[in-house]
């Protein structure tokens, strides 16, 4: 399920985050994870915000550029 639109939405179509230690970064399948699925990556930028700083916990220059890294991890894994 993403985090920001609640859409239930087939895994392998997510992409799947994790915070750790205030960072974002793709997930490292060690410790929990969510999912946010591309059309919220591409059209959702204050519900994305707001999620990803609810995820945090603790404002991080790169949720600032979320965006931007979310397309890089998206690319890049």
């Amino acid at each position: 399920m993403c985090i920001v639109c609640k859409a239930r939405i087939p895994q392998s179509e997510l992409l799947r985050l994790q915070v750790d230690q205030g960072i974002l970064r793709a997930f490292t399948k060690v410790g929990r994870s969510f999912y946010v699925c591309d059309d919220c990556i591409d059209t959702n930028n204050k519900q994305l915000k707001k999620a990803l700083l609810q995820k945090c916990k603790k404002l991080d220059q790169n949720i600032l550029d979320y965006g931007k890294m979310l397309k890089e991890i998206e690319t890049n894994g």
